[in-house]
């Protein structure tokens, strides 16, 4: 058994470096996804989250108590908040209360922004410098982007507002957060030791956040209990509980914009390399590689952990830049744009509390093994080259490959109408109740 958690660890280890990168840029998928929504028309004006919390320390209290009740009672491996962190409407520092209370990163910028995506114009307003918008140490991966100054009462499209937000939670919320990364918030926050991950990349501690192996085997889950301990279910609950709160009480800006931040976990969880340890190998075969290498025949585990690097790297840069080239090129119609605005074949069930569990992540792990196949027979037929890069230092993959879309387009179906069904939920101003138990995926 511990043969099999030593490959787990290694194929992971090479893999949750790119957890920042599901689907590149959750902000231009998320415009894609809602920008026909009829509910998200309009525009809202930016508030300071110093105001929200002051207009509504006591609800936010209540909710926040209510949130970790039920997070202890219903969700499996559950890292307790300390009761020292809850918040308190009487805190003299409730930006700082509130950030302790979420157990994020106190470093977070929540900065008054919002992103300029490709087609939009940003003449009218002040570009903010990066690292007033990220946490990061080392910035290069997002210098391509460029973030926008809101002012105190300024109106912004919603669509902006949200689909910005979606971005969010990769600028550095849930880095250092447990009791082994730099800083003392992970002393205080109850997550432990950080159970995956490689700390040679600063941003490699948020992939407990952004990763939900629910739906391994029991004998992966005996041989690496670790993987129980993933979070994004819980980060889309406190998210939209706070979503739905902002709504009601009329503070419409910091409810969309904490639905964005919910939205960025759910649409992790529609990338299958974030459902799936290790895809297009069963269990029997991981059980063989791994008594293999410790009989001192490690070949075949490194080439499985070689092969989860490569294809996760290949899929995440091949998506980026054709995306960037169709809308550069204004082709609105191509069946990778338009399968955003497009629904499933088959009806979900009510987006819930369980939803990203037992939809969401199910339906990713259920397609990680064709997923990863249909990449290895196109990186196949790629001529050889370093990884990703061409003599031009362009990126050559970018190059349309019909069977490879084919897939991409039915994923970026399932990203947008996950997308939908959460933000028409936390809209409609109901609360989103449990699965009824024994309710199945609908594929």
């Amino acid at each position: 058994m511990k043969y099999l958690a030593a490959l787990l660890s290694a194929c992971c280890l090479v893999a949750w470096p790119l957890s920042g990168w599901a689907w590149s840029n959750h902000a231009l998928g998320s415009q894609l996804a809602l920008r026909q929504l009829p509910e998200l028309q309009g525009q809202v004006r930016y508030e300071a989250l110093e105001d929200f919390l002051v207009a509504q320390a006591g609800l936010i209290e209540q909710l926040l108590d209510e949130q970790e009740a039920f997070a202890r009672e219903h969700f499996p491996d559950y890292p307790v908040r300390p009761d020292e962190l809850r918040f308190s409407a009487a805190a003299a520092d409730l930006r700082g209360a509130f950030i302790q209370a979420l157990r994020v990163n106190p470093e977070v910028r929540l900065a008054p922004f919002v992103q300029l995506l490709p087609g939009q114009d940003g003449a009218q307003r002040q570009r903010l410098p990066i690292e007033k918008v990220l946490v990061f140490r080392k910035l290069g991966p997002w210098s391509h982007w460029q973030y926008l100054q809101l002012n105190p009462g300024e109106a912004v499209d919603v669509l902006q507002v949200l689909s910005s937000a979606a971005d969010e939670p990769d600028y550095g919320h849930d880095i250092n957060l447990f009791s082994d990364n730099p800083g003392a918030a992970g002393a205080r926050y109850n997550f432990g030791e950080q159970p995956f991950g490689d700390a040679r990349f600063e941003y490699s501690s948020q992939a407990p956040f952004h990763i939900g192996y629910y739906h391994e085997g029991e004998i992966i889950f005996q041989a690496a209990p670790y993987l129980r301990r993933t979070l994004p279910h819980w980060r889309i609950y406190q998210y939209t509980g706070l979503a739905r709160l902002a709504f009601t009480r009329g503070h419409d800006y910091w409810g969309y914009r904490f639905l964005g931040w919910a939205l960025h976990y759910l649409q992790d969880l529609t990338q299958p390399y974030h459902a799936k340890t290790v895809p297009g190998f069963s269990t029997p075969e991981l059980i063989l590689i791994a008594l293999k290498a410790a009989a001192g025949y490690p070949e075949q585990r490194e080439g499985a952990i070689a092969r989860v690097a490569d294809r996760h790297t290949a899929i995440e840069e091949y998506q980026l830049e054709r995306m960037q080239q169709l809308l550069q090129a204004g082709e609105s119609q191509h069946p990778l744009l338009r399968a955003y605005s497009e629904a499933p074949a088959q009806p979900y069930l009510p987006f819930s509390v369980d939803y990203p569990v037992q939809v969401v992540a199910a339906e990713s792990h259920a397609t990680a093994d064709r997923f990863d196949q249909l990449i290895g027979d196109w990186l196949a037929r790629q001529p050889e080259q370093a990884p990703g890069f061409s003599a031009g230092n362009q990126l050559s993959r970018s190059q349309a490959d019909p069977l490879l879309e084919q897939l991409l387009v039915e994923l970026f179906r399932r990203f947008a109408a996950h997308s939908r069904a959460a933000v028409q939920a936390s809209l409609s101003g109901g609360t989103v109740e449990r699965l009824a138990p024994g309710s199945e995926l609908v594929d």
